[in-house]
Order: structure tokens, then sequence, then C-alpha cells
């Protein structure tokens, strides 16, 4: 049996992580929680739960940054990321450290060593593009908004345009489910203007189908929509056939699975009565 940490174990390593080695954060989390972690089974629980530490083996945090970072480099950007992006803060680290950092890189630092900066790069509700409203010629040159119309033109629809790849009336295709489609309308939403080919059929020479049936096939073939292939059966026995596989290639086979259900249905109905 596998054992499950609770929540404030992943809590506290998922929150340590960055800043400690394997042996420093299983003590401290054995200190804290109660846990018995060792060093390399939390190596392990790290990786199975892919909370990444940043530190390469054999340095510990402080040294790292050190050896790799300008004295002070890491205490500024972390105490001064809240609210700047990475390249306003890529900009300031340059100018201050002699650095020359990108944003992309800035960006890696900081998801690095778990320095967050409160922004998620996403407009916020409500929030108004600077071209709200306005036309080509009040955000572009006189010159660009020529070309925008002019490239745009040839690819715009114009009223009454259709597609030159739509469909006519009477078309059939195959949905992602197996079951053949017949257009019958050229406007109005998706199911106004197609329906199920072997509901048409079934209709077309059998009549309505009464509420709360279904139009099935024989052969479970959703694809054979010959009137001989289809029966028409409730919503319950739909579902008894379903349960216990009474469909089968062989019409027959599941024509007796129907008759089956049939019979069950009447004696249960029997008994309650």
């Amino acid at each position: 049996m596998i054992y499950r940490y609770p929540p404030e174990v992943h809590e506290f390593v998922k929150t340590h992580c960055m800043e400690l080695r394997d042996s420093e954060l299983a003590e401290a989390c054995n200190r804290e929680l109660g846990t018995s972690f060792t060093k390399e089974s939390m190596k392990s629980f790290r990786a199975n739960h892919k909370y990444k530490n940043g530190l390469p083996p054999h340095l510990t945090r402080e040294e790292y940054l050190k050896k790799h970072y300008p004295e002070g480099m890491y205490e500024f950007i972390r105490d001064n990321s809240w609210n700047v992006s990475s390249q306003a803060m890529a900009e300031m680290v340059n100018e201050k450290f002699g650095m020359n950092y990108t944003a992309t890189m800035m960006k890696q630092f900081r998801q690095r060593w778990g320095i967050k900066s409160g922004l998620t790069g996403w407009y916020q509700k409500e929030h108004a593009p600077a071209n709200k409203g306005k036309k080509l010629e009040e955000y572009l040159s006189p010159e660009r908004a020529a070309e925008v119309k002019r490239r745009t033109a040839a690819t715009q629809f114009k009223k009454g345009d259709r597609p030159v790849n739509e469909l006519p009336i009477g078309s059939i295709v195959v949905n992602s489910d197996g079951y053949k489609l017949l257009k019958i309308h050229m406007a109005g939403k998706l199911w106004e203007r197609w329906c199920f080919l072997h509901r048409v059929v079934w209709q077309n020479y059998f009549g309505d189908i009464p509420e709360g049936m279904l139009v099935s096939f024989k052969d479970s073939n959703p694809l054979n929509c010959d009137p001989s292939n289809l029966m028409l059966i409730s919503k319950a026995e739909n579902a008894v056939m379903n349960r216990f596989n009474y469909r089968f290639e062989d019409p027959d086979l599941t024509m007796a699975g129907l008759a089956v259900v049939k019979l069950h249905n009447k004696v249960r109905e029997r008994r309650k009565g």
C-alpha cells in the first residue's frame, strides 16, 4: 500500500524546496511535522510530485549564489520584484550590477529561485483594448491603414456570401461518435441544420418517433441506416441492453436480447402490480 502524506507535508516541501537541500529539507520537515524523511526519501518524494529545488548537488543555496551571481543581486531582485515586469527588473539589474540580462533570462532567474512578481501577464477583467471603438486611421499611419484594408479586403465576407466549402442540403457526414448526419437546412444552429439520418429514415418509413423512444440498430452498426436494420426501443430498454451487453453484430441475437429485456420488464411490472 502506498503511503499518502497529508496536505501540510506537501505544502511544507513545496514552500521550502527551493531554498533547502534534500538533507536539510528532510530534517526541517521531520522537526516541524513529525515525519520520518531521509535524504533519499525526500529526494524521491520531490521527484514523484515534481517539487524542484533548483539547487545543484554539493552546494548550498548561498554557495551557489555567491559563485554564479554578483554579491547582493539575489537579494535585490527578491526585495524589488513585486509588481515589476521581467523587462523592467532586467534593466534595473543591468544598471546596478553591470549585467546583460534580457527579460527572458530574468523570468527564468525568478522562476528558478521562487521569486514572484504578482504579475500574471493577463488582461484584467473589464480591461479595454487600446484600439477599442477606433478606426484604423486613428491608431495606424495612413499608409499602414491603407495597406491593412487592401490586404484584408480580398478575404472579407460580403453580405450574402457563402463559404466555398459549405455542404448543400441533403449532404451526409459522419460525426465524431460514428453516426450519420443529414443536412436539412442551410441556416440556423447546428441541430437546426443537421439531424441523425437513422431518425429521418425511421420517420419516412414508419412514422413519428414517440417521446421517450429511441431508434437503434439491430446489427450495432450506426452506419447501417437501412430501414430493415432499425428498431424502436424505449430509453429504459436501451439502458438495460447496454448494461448487459445485449447488442450483437448478428441482428437476430440483438432482437433476442431485446425480447429478454422486454420479458424481464413485463415480469417486474406484474410483480409490482
